[in-house]
């Protein structure tokens, strides 16, 4: 039977974890067999997704070169926590996200550029393309960097500062 799952919701992201691990790359990363994350990710069950669990799902994630499902969930469960207390989020939480977003695009353009050049097709278009998107990478690391501590003095602009 097919349930239901609210979109974002911790189930509906389990799904998608189950969907993309192996069951044996979900046994290895939690010890546990994949049909205790298929009873979890039933909203109708109240079964709750441990963080430990939740946090080597990321890490398996993360080893397969994809992004983390679940850090970004939990941290903004952390921001409205403390938005609800009068707390400010912490820009650590801005930069963890903007840190897997550039992980994320360096490794996307390395795949590509060793796929073009083993298979002998690094034509000058191509060149020129994964040249644009290097500075596409670039400007992506100097918001978090500006993100992280503002710039003050002389700083080296880049392209997108010039």
């Amino acid at each position: 039977m097919t349930h239901h799952r609210k979109a974002g919701s911790i189930e509906d992201k389990l799904r998608e974890v189950l969907n993309v691990l192996s069951p044996d790359e979900i046994q290895r990363a939690t010890g546990k067999k994949v049909a205790t994350f298929y009873a979890i990710s039933n909203p109708t069950n109240d079964y709750v997704l441990d963080m430990d669990d939740a946090a080597a799902f990321d890490a398996a994630l993360m080893h397969r070169g994809l992004l983390p499902v679940f850090a970004p969930i939990f941290q903004e469960m952390t921001k409205a926590a403390l938005a609800r207390f009068g707390g400010a989020a912490s820009v650590e939480m801005d930069l963890m996200a903007g840190m897997c977003r550039l992980s994320k695009e360096v490794i996307e353009l390395h795949v590509a550029a060793s796929e073009a050049m083993a298979a002998g097709k690094l034509t000058p278009a191509l060149r020129r393309t994964l040249a644009r998107e290097s500075q596409d990478v670039m400007d992506h690391a100097r918001e978090i960097r500006d993100a992280a501590e503002p710039p003050y003095g002389t700083v080296t602009k880049l392209r997108a500062e010039g």
